[in-house]
């Protein structure tokens, strides 16, 4: 029984032994990956370039013989280039020194991206790897948690076993035998303890882990990239360029910030190199504005600074403000990423969560409404150990109700992390209201140097308050995307009811062309987007399909009925948008989500898809970027198809030949520019009549009357 017990202990320790030599698999599999597109590189590099190495190469020699770049001889043998006359023993040394040397140099510098379509043996050799690792890094994680526990547990049961053999047992008192009878009994029944039975079941887990395939290591990473990416920079070192990373925060800064004590062990995750620094940040700075764009994980660097506070203190309260429509999201990532419970305060379950946080502590997750009632609870008896605005910039009017009710915790809260994507740098009032929520002696130096805000230093009088990073500095490993235009020809349905609602001069009922009648049969656009849709799912492709238009998601569902997975409109409740979206991402590929561009087109991460059709051109851009960046996002491995359904002789043609002419000032300024709000919506009032105007003179040239636009 005692070898048994041991037996099963050493099994256990195999859970941490054989986790350490999973992940030296993983680094070595990611520096087979590096080598192998680095030496792709070296084809680009000539002999010649060996010159430099001061290594007494004859170049000339080299290229006599065929070698005519470092790819040349990296593919050599030894013996090969040893043959060469003129070479010797110590040349061709030198030669496979420096040409290795290049090799790792370029290595080094490489970013690994995986194509889930791909057949390449060390591609997919990387992918079952890290599958094992990724899973048996969570079973470790449980299994360490009572490592020390389960040793010591039978330890003292075995120990309490004084007699080991017959013939001790012969010559033993009557007393010790009874002891030792005792002892055993215990010791059989460790065996159903259970700590010993969770023991059992994660060497079963670990054991499963072993056998992982390449079907499920593929599966797996199609739902959890951004942790494969984030452990390819871990074991690559091939992480953004630190002055990316940091974008303009001074190198003391960053110096100090990167010394910031951090464990990453309470956070159930792998965090990229950035949002190790972004947490370091929240947590050295204390009260700060994250702005990274969308997609880079605000949440999860808050999340990941919330861990470790709580590891440092059990029990403190952290308070998460956000719109409502993701209250759900947050309460499941909390969940995900940590061991803190959260507590949706909102709702008829308000009282009885908010009393369940106050005594136990954790995260509680409410709304900018819910605020009202919530700050006069906390206000003068709680202390916040980190308390979390999302969406920020809804905060940014100091004369708005909600503002007054976040501020009315600014004593009673440690550490404040204002989080917004909406870029700020050049909207000054904007900015400097939350800035001065933060870091109050800092407004009015940024709002008397807001002439700089142009030059690198103003980003950098920013620095300990405001950290922004874009997502082409950081995330390298994004498939590309591809946009294309559909243009669908009007049926005479389409050109029927298009009329209709030119003669009445109703813009908004214009922008819906090929989407205005009820039968769909005859709509030219409907029968593209049908078409393109069998093509997607045929293809093994998820979709999302955008309309501003609550109409046209209703037509569309009942269309695409066959492959729907859900509808999203603005009046479904957020709860239940969560819920569609992840059976949207659970269910079998072949399937399209339709959405109301408002209410799936933000707040949402819906990855799964790699195909996105809009129904219509959007008059501001910022709709169609922000739907995009559901998709294209952090934990996209798929190549992303964007197709805009268009209809010529109409008013999409008056709104896409706008939106090219000013294309290049919305990349201008949609980032970071005052200009950004009157750039972003192209739907002024002039322009809404003279497209009417226009559309009317096409159509109907006999009617002469002024327009009546209808928005």
């Amino acid at each position: 029984m005692i070898s048994e017990i041991r037996k099963a202990e050493t099994a256990y320790e195999l859970i941490f032994s054989g986790t350490e030599k999973l992940e030296e698999e993983v680094k070595n599999a990611c520096l087979v990956m590096l080598k192998a597109s680095a030496a792709e590189s070296l084809k680009e590099i000539p002999v010649s370039e060996l010159k430099s190495a001061r290594a007494g190469i004859r170049t000339a020699l080299l290229e006599d013989a065929g070698y005519h770049t470092l790819f040349d001889l990296y593919n050599a043998d030894d013996h090969a280039i040893r043959g060469i006359s003129g070479i010797g023993e110590k040349q061709a040394e030198a030669v496979r020194t420096v040409t290795d040397g290049f090799l790792m140099t370029l290595a080094g510098r490489g970013t690994i991206m995986l194509d889930p379509e791909s057949s390449d043996p060390a591609a997919l050799d990387l992918l079952v790897k890290t599958a094992k690792y990724r899973q048996a890094g969570m079973i470790r994680r449980d299994a360490g948690s009572f490592r020390e526990q389960i040793h010591q547990l039978a330890d003292d049961r075995i120990l309490a076993v004084k007699i080991r053999n017959s013939f001790r047992w012969f010559f033993s008192s009557a007393a010790k035998k009874e002891e030792t009878a005792l002892a055993a009994e215990d010791l059989a029944a460790l065996f159903q303890d259970p700590l010993f039975l969770r023991m059992q079941n994660l060497l079963t887990a670990f054991a499963a882990v072993l056998k992982t395939d390449q079907s499920e290591a593929l599966r797996d990473y199609e739902k959890n990239s951004a942790a494969y990416y984030a452990l390819f920079e871990k074991y690559s070192g091939a992480g953004a360029a630190e002055e990316l990373v940091y974008s303009s925060v001074p190198a003391q800064l960053a110096a100090d910030i990167n010394a910031e004590e951090f464990s990453a062990d309470p956070f159930n995750g792998t965090l990229r190199t950035y949002q190790e620094f972004g947490a370091k940040y929240i947590l050295h700075q204390r009260r700060v504005l994250l702005g990274d764009e969308m997609g880079l994980g605000k949440t999860i660097q808050a999340i990941a600074a919330m861990a470790h506070i709580a590891s440092k203190a059990p029990g403190c309260h952290f308070l998460v403000v956000c719109p409502a429509s993701v209250m759900i999201n947050w309460c499941r990532e909390i969940k995900k990423f940590s061991s803190i419970r959260s507590y949706l305060v909102h709702g008829p379950e308000w009282e009885s969560r908010y009393q369940e946080w106050k005594e136990n502590g954790g995260a509680a997750v409410t709304s900018f409404e819910g605020m009202a009632k919530l700050a006069r609870r906390i206000n003068n008896v709680m202390k916040l150990a980190l308390f979390v605005i999302d969406e920020a910039h809804y905060i940014k009017n100091p004369e708005a109700q909600r503002t007054k009710n976040i501020h009315m915790l600014e004593d009673e809260s440690e550490r404040i992390l204002l989080m917004t994507g909406t870029p700020l740098e050049n909207r000054v009032d904007e900015m400097c209201e939350l800035i001065g929520f933060v870091r109050p002696d800092l407004k009015e130096e940024v709002r008397t140097n807001a002439g700089l805000r142009n030059v690198p230093e103003f980003r950098q009088m920013l620095a300990p308050v405001y950290l922004r990073r874009l997502r082409e500095d950081v995330l390298k490993e994004l498939p590309p995307m591809t946009e294309q235009e559909e243009w669908c020809a009007m049926s005479e349905a389409d050109t029927a009811a298009y009329l209709t609602e030119v003669s009445a001069g109703n813009f908004m009922g214009m922008r819906r062309v090929s989407f205005l009648q009820e039968d769909l049969s005859g709509s030219g656009k409907a029968r593209r987007l049908s078409e393109l849709c069998d093509m997607i799912c045929e293809e093994g492709r998820k979709a999302v399909v955008y309309s501003y238009f609550r109409e046209t998601v209703r037509k569309v569902s009942v269309l695409l009925a066959e492959h729907s997975a859900g509808v999203i409109t603005g009046s479904t409740p957020a709860a239940e948008r969560q819920r569609i979206i992840d059976g949207f991402s659970d269910a079998e590929k072949g399937c399209v989500l339709v959405c109301q561009i408002q209410a799936g087109g933000t707040g949402l991460n819906i990855q799964a898809a790699s195909a996105v059709l809009f129904c219509e051109p959007q008059i501001k851009p910022s709709l169609t970027k922000q739907a995009l960046s559901r998709v294209y996002r952090m934990g996209q491995v798929r190549n992303v198809l964007v197709c805009h359904l268009l209809s010529p002789d109409s008013v999409d043609e008056a709104v896409m030949n706008i939106l090219k002419e000013k294309q290049g000032e919305f990349d201008l300024f949609a980032d970071e520019s005052v200009i950004a709000d009157a750039a972003d919506s192209i739907a002024d009032s002039e322009w809404i009549r003279k497209v009417v105007e226009q559309e009317k003179q096409k159509y109907l040239p006999a009617v002469i009357v002024p327009s009546v636009i209808r928005q």
